[in-house]
């Protein structure tokens, strides 16, 4: 499927394509809406704009917050912030929001974030 409402309005929670130790203890976070895309690097808050057409995606200059990072927040950061920058592409597998390179390459893989709220019993 690669409608475009399948991932706009979505909020996304990073399930790979970061390659330094650790990062799953501080997931990278992002949402596509209304032309903005923002989120998280797991430590700075970030923004962009994007073009979307069909299933050609382009991610603008990114803007983050400058809060300092430590290790291992500050390479989830760089690596995160670098792979968004080479994402020309998208696609989803299965629920999967996968964000792709010029070669259709898999650069980064999202899974929709679980809403939490009060627990009842």
């Amino acid at each position: 499927m690669t409608e475009a409402a399948s991932f706009l309005g979505v909020p996304w929670v990073l399930t790979g394509g970061v390659d330094v130790a650790g990062w799953e203890s501080m997931p990278p976070s992002t949402t596509f809406a209304d032309g903005r895309v923002a989120g998280t690097t797991g430590c700075n808050r970030f923004t962009a704009e994007y073009a979307l057409d069909g299933e050609a995606l382009q991610i603008g200059p990114i803007a983050s917050t400058k809060m300092a990072c430590i290790p291992p927040a500050d390479e989830v950061e760089r690596a995160y912030l670098d792979a968004l920058g080479r994402v020309a592409g998208w696609r989803t597998d299965d629920s999967d929001l996968v964000l792709v390179d010029g070669d259709g390459a898999e650069l980064l893989r999202y899974r929709a974030a679980a809403l939490r709220g009060p627990v009842s019993g």
